[in-house]
C-alpha cells in the first residue's frame, strides 16, 4: 500500500509541472537504460533477482528532478529529487519506483551543502575511469565504496579552477540501528585536478578516503589522461573493513576508451586481492575468495546526442582458497536513452 501511495506521489509530483514551470524552475529528466544480458550465475545482473541464463536487465533507469532557486545574490537553494525506475521487470510490479539521490541544501560563494541522500565523496572519486558505469561490469563488482547513502550531509567546493573537493559525512543515530555497534568516523571526501571529462584538460588526478561508511576504510587514487583520442584511466585503492582489520584487500582498475567515427571503442581491467567487490559477495562457496579478475571489452554506437546501442562482454574469475574456483561470463547488448 505504502508503495502504492509513493508511485502515485512521484506521477503526479512530475505531472504537476507544465512547460512554463520546468522552464523557470526545475529541470525534469531522466535516464532509461535496458539490456539482455547472458550470464552463467546470474550474481552481477541487476534488477532479476540474480536470475542466471538470458535475462533483461534494468541499468539503474532513474527519473527526477533538480534544480536550484536564488535566495539572494550570494545565496541559492539547490535540490534533487531523483527515483530508480524499476517498472520494466516483471517481479516488479507493484514496486515500480526506488530511491536514489534526494536531497536539498544551500549554495553560494563557499560552495554547496546539501541533506539527503546522495553518492558519497568516495564514490564520486573514481571521476571518468570506469568505462561501464551502471552496467554488470561497474567496477562496483571488483572494489568496495560504491556507495549512495541516506541521513547524511554533502558539501561540495566552490568552483576553484581545475580542483574539485566534497566530503559526505553520516548522522550515525539516524542511519544506524538503535543499539547498533558502530565502528570508525563515518565520512569520506575526496579532492581532484583537472577535468574528469578529459575536455577542459587532457588530465584528471584524484584521491578518495572512506572511514567507517559501510563498515569500510578505504583510501584510493584515480588519474586520467588523453593521447589524442586515446582516454585512459587508472584506480588504485586499499581498503579494510573497519570492524576488522585483519579483511583486507588491494585492488585497480585500468580502462581504455578510443571513438571511431559513430562507434567508442571499450576495454577495462580489474583485480581485487580481499574479496571485497559485489562478485566476490555474491558468490555461493564455503570457501575463502583470495582474488577476483575482470577483463571486460565493449563497444558503443551513437544514434543521436540523447540515445546509443552498446554491447560487451565481461569475464570474472574468482580465485577461492579451500573450494573450487569460479568464473562467469556476461553478454549483453542494450541502449540507452537520455533526457
Amino acid at each position: 500500500m505504502k508503495q502504492r501511495l509513493l508511485s502515485v506521489a512521484v506521477a503526479s509530483l512530475l505531472a504537476g509541472f507544465s512547460t512554463q514551470a520546468l522552464a523557470d524552475g526545475p529541470t525534469f529528466y531522466g535516464d532509461l537504460n535496458v539490456s539482455i544480458t547472458d550470464s552463467d550465475t546470474g550474481i552481477l545482473v541487476q534488477g532479476t533477482g540474480n536470475k542466471s541464463g538470458t535475462v533483461l536487465e534494468n541499468n539503474s533507469s532513474n527519473i527526477g528532478i533538480k534544480g536550484t532557486h536564488d535566495i539572494n545574490t550570494n545565496l541559492y537553494v539547490v535540490y534533487k529529487a531523483e527515483v530508480g525506475v524499476n517498472g520494466g521487470d516483471q517481479s516488479n510490479g507493484k514496486e515500480p519506483f526506488s530511491s536514489r539521490n534526494t536531497y536539498v541544501g544551500l549554495g553560494g560563494n563557499f560552495g554547496e551543502v546539501v541533506f539527503g541522500r546522495n553518492d558519497t565523496a568516495f564514490k564520486a572519486s573514481e571521476a571518468g575511469v570506469d568505462a561501464f558505469g551502471n552496467l554488470n561490469a561497474d567496477i562496483f563488482a571488483i572494489l568496495p565504496g560504491q556507495d549512495r547513502v541516506g541521513d547524511s550531509i554533502t558539501y561540495t567546493l566552490p568552483k576553484l579552477g581545475l580542483f574539485t573537493g566534497k566530503a559526505t559525512y553520516l548522522l550515525e543515530d539516524d542511519f544506524y540501528a538503535e543499539g547498533a555497534d558502530v565502528d570508525g568516523n563515518n565520512f569520506a571526501v575526496m579532492g581532484g585536478f583537472g577535468d574528469k571529462g578529459l575536455k577542459k584538460a587532457p588530465y584528471y588526478i584524484g584521491f578518495g578516503y572512506v572511514d567507517g561508511i559501510s563498515d569500510l576504510t578505504s583510501y584510493r587514487i584515480t588519474g586520467q589522461l588523453k593521447l589524442a583520442d586515446l582516454q585512459l584511466g587508472l584506480i588504485y585503492q586499499d581498503s579494510e573493513l573497519t570492524s576488522n582489520s585483519d579483511v583486507d584487500g588491494t585492488g585497480y582498475i585500468v580502462s581504455a576508451k578510443y571513438p571511431l567515427g559513430n562507434f567508442m571503442l571499450k576495454g577495462q581491467f580489474g583485480y581485487d586481492d580481499g574479496g571485497m567487490g559485489s562478485f566476490a559477495k555474491g558468490l555461493d562457496t564455503d570457501g575463502t575468495v583470495k582474488e577476483v579478475t575482470n577483463y571486460t571489452l565493449g563497444l558503443d554506437y551513437t544514434l543521436t546526442k540523447s540515445a546509443y546501442v552498446y554491447g560487451h562482454v565481461a569475464y570474472y574469475d574468482a580465485a577461492i582458497d579451500n573450494a573450487e574456483d569460479i568464473d562467469d561470463t556476461l553478454v549483453t547488448v542494450g541502449m540507452r536513452y537520455r533526457f
